[in-house]
């Protein structure tokens, strides 16, 4: 899997405290890598465009992506929850309002996108964009 360039990252086998704290981008980004063994973890995906962030989801499969716009259920969100969403369409999705693109990433046309969302207070959602 690549990474957002110019993002600081903690490899997996680094001794490093990874409790969310919103200011520190290593700890923000070290999420990806644990987002990359939830299945292992025992979260299987789920389908559809309609993001939640009250647990840790992987929305869609690299073999069966989502298309078509994003919205999202804001409802009982949590801090820290980090949402793997596999998308590949057109058209690079409509997102919520709201909705914040950090780092480099660009969706690409009709090839498989992986976007990170993450809740982060009121209507705020980052997000990022990796090419799979």
């Amino acid at each position: 899997m690549g990474v957002p360039s110019g993002t600081k990252f903690v490899g997996i086998a680094s001794f490093v405290d990874t409790t969310e704290k919103k200011s520190n981008l290593s700890n923000r980004y070290s999420e990806v890598y644990t987002i990359e063994t939830l299945s292992a973890a025992g979260v299987t995906p789920v389908t559809g465009n309609a993001i939640d962030f009250t647990s840790k989801k992987i929305f869609n499969t690299s073999s069966s992506p989502a298309t078509g716009d994003l919205t999202e259920d804001l409802t009982d969100a949590l801090l820290g929850v980090v949402q793997k969403i596999y998308h590949n369409d057109g058209s690079a999705p409509a997102v919520p309002a709201g909705w914040v693109l950090i780092g480099s990433g660009t969706y690409t046309t009709s090839a498989l996108n992986i976007i990170y969302a993450e809740w982060c207070g009121g209507s705020r959602v980052e997000y990022w964009i990796v090419a799979g």
